[in-house]
């Protein structure tokens, strides 16, 4: 039996408000640690608003303005490129637990390296795939993050087994 669409519109309207919530409690967080700049405040007092909202508005122009002139798939490539090379390097210096982590940093830049080369191959994918570049970015997000481990859990899945049956023609050529 259906609800009906009040209910919909209860539960719509309970998350934005909790969405509401969460954002009036990160303008507060930023409002604090910025009214401690006396340049900020002095400047927010003569615009007449919050320090928190100069800080936030000037952060937000000058990253349209970085993804205007470098674009967001530069934007997204630095992203999914910088920590993972960083976690990467570190896990090639442990010691201990070296093959789990060695093993997701290698699939990670194995999966890197195909948006890569089909970026190369068909750079049209950037621009006639509708939001190709936002989804590159949730996937490599996945793939990288250490709660989802979503590179290694690609390698269980599917490299492996691909892996698998490449590896006895391999052995057979040598």
């Amino acid at each position: 039996m259906s609800d009906g669409p009040d209910a919909k519109t209860v539960n719509e309207s309970g998350m934005k408000q909790q969405i509401i919530i969460a954002a009036k409690e990160f303008v507060e967080v930023v409002d604090k640690k910025v009214s401690e700049i006396a340049a900020i405040k002095n400047a927010a007092e003569k615009a007449g608003t919050k320090p928190a909202y100069l800080v936030l508005g000037g952060a937000g122009s000058v990253l349209l303005v970085v993804m205007m002139i470098i674009g967001f798939n530069a934007i997204v490539n630095m992203i999914c490129y910088g920590y993972p090379a960083y976690a990467a390097l570190k896990a090639m210096q442990q010691k201990e637990d070296a093959f789990e982590q060695q093993k997701q940093w290698i699939t990670y830049f194995m999966i890197f390296g195909f948006f890569s080369v089909a970026e190369s191959f068909y750079p049209a994918l950037l621009t006639d795939v509708a939001f190709y570049v936002l989804l590159k970015l949730f996937f490599l997000v996945w793939c990288f993050l250490p709660m989802s481990m979503g590179a290694t859990k690609l390698y269980d899945l599917v490299l492996a087994k691909v892996g698998g049956l490449l590896a006895p023609k391999a052995e057979k050529a040598e």
